[in-house]
């Protein structure tokens, strides 16, 4: 699977380079793209979790050479020396009640470039976006069983562009913005949208999020 998502990548390079390009003044500015290679942990996962979020907080520049890009993930580990960063540390806690080993899920993010740390915005955002397309690709490559969209309301846009006639389904003691199921053909059936990890703990949702993960788990004798 990493030589189906290394041809991906490859693929959209020139994709990548154009975001590059329409912003010459801040290409140090925009770190990226994110590029995923699992370890082989999440393939062997009896449940593979795959893990959404927004952007990074800062990454690595290596456009024009795929496999050092990815080489980056590889080495980070999915938060692997992160261990009180509440996006990895509920990570961590979603991965046991799978009953999945500890640092063994997928991960990518909506955008695939940061600016400076941060969320894109306007313009910047605009370009990226251009590139969401390619979650789709992911993710029929690497076919996880749990999906997990830590991305809040405010990206909700942007997922009914990706997925076409997506629906956000209520669930119980939740409000939609607080969590929700998300169902549309290129998702699996256990696919959520819920705010990003530092939220939920903010929020003392954290604790509900998690037992509510884990009765899906249950019911569906996964």
């Amino acid at each position: 699977m990493k030589n189906e998502l290394l041809s991906l990548y490859i693929s959209r390079q020139k994709d990548f380079q154009k975001v590059i390009e329409q912003f010459p003044e801040d290409k140090d500015k925009l770190a990226g793209p994110l590029l995923m290679s699992p370890n082989p942990s999440y393939y062997s996962s009896p449940n593979k979790l795959f893990i959404i979020g927004q952007e990074t907080n800062g990454w690595t520049y290596h456009i024009d050479d795929i496999e050092k890009q990815m080489k980056t993930y590889e080495d980070f580990n999915v938060g692997f020396k992160y261990t009180a960063s509440p996006f990895w540390n509920i990570t961590r806690k979603v991965e046991k009640v799978l009953d999945n080993q500890p640092h063994s899920c997928a991960w990518t993010n909506l955008n695939k470039f940061d600016l400076s740390g941060r969320r894109p915005t306007g313009i910047y955002e605009t370009a990226i976006s251009a590139l969401d397309d390619i979650l789709i690709s992911e993710l029929k490559i690497i076919k996880p069983d749990f999906c997990l969209f830590f991305t809040g309301p405010s990206f909700d846009y942007r997922l009914k562009i990706i997925f076409q006639n997506i629906d956000f389904i209520k669930l119980p003691n939740f409000s939609k913005r607080q969590f929700c199921k998300l169902k549309h053909p290129d998702l699996p059936e256990n696919s959520y949208r819920s705010y990003h990890q530092k939220s939920l703990r903010m929020r003392h949702l954290e604790k509900d999020f998690i037992d509510y993960i884990g009765k899906q788990k249950k019911k569906n004798n996964l």
